[in-house]
C-alpha cells in the first residue's frame, strides 16, 4: 500500500489475484442514509489483499506453512512490488484466534515463525502483523 502507490498499473504487470482492491479517494465502508457526502471516510492510501493463506484462525503453523510457500510462488510479483514507485508498506498478517489463558496454570500464548519465513519477509521488506481475534465456540 502507498499515498501514491499505482495499484492497478502493479496489478496488471502481476500475477496476484486480489482479494481486495482499494484506492487512495475511495470511500471506506458503506454508506449509511446518516452519512453526509463531506463526512465520509476515504482511504488515504491505494492498496491490495492478497490470500497468502487458507487455514484457521486456529491454525497459526498452517499459515506460516502456507504463507512459506506463498512467498516462494511470488517471489519475482514480490520484488517488483517491493521496489515499485509508491509503495509505503508491504505487509503480511496473520489472523490468530486470542484464547483466554489460564493464569493460575502459567498458560501461555505463543505464536512462532520459522527462520526461513522471516528471512523471506526481510527480502522483500515485508512487515509482520499479528491480529488477535476473540476465540469462537466449536
Amino acid at each position: 500500500m502507498g499515498a501514491e502507490f499505482e495499484v492497478d498499473a502493479f496489478l496488471r504487470r502481476s500475477r496476484f489475484s486480489p482479494l481486495k482492491v482499494w484506492r487512495r479517494g475511495d470511500r471506506i465502508g458503506p454508506r449509511t442514509g446518516a452519512d453526509s457526502e463531506g463526512s465520509e471516510k476515504k482511504h488515504g492510501q491505494s492498496g491490495f489483499a492478497a490470500l497468502a493463506s487458507a487455514a484457521s484462525f486456529r491454525q497459526p503453523a498452517q499459515q506460516a506453512a502456507d504463507a512459506l510457500l506463498f512467498l516462494k510462488r511470488f517471489e519475482p510479483a514480490l520484488t517488483l512490488l517491493s521496489e515499485f514507485p509508491g509503495v509505503d508498506a508491504v505487509l503480511l498478517d496473520f489472523g490468530i484466534e486470542d484464547r483466554p489463558l489460564q493464569s493460575q496454570l502459567g498458560e501461555l500464548q505463543t505464536s512462532y515463525f520459522p527462520p526461513e519465513l522471516l528471512r523471506l519477509m526481510g527480502k522483500f521488506n515485508i512487515g509482520l502483523v499479528i491480529t488477535r481475534y476473540p476465540e469462537t465456540a466449536g
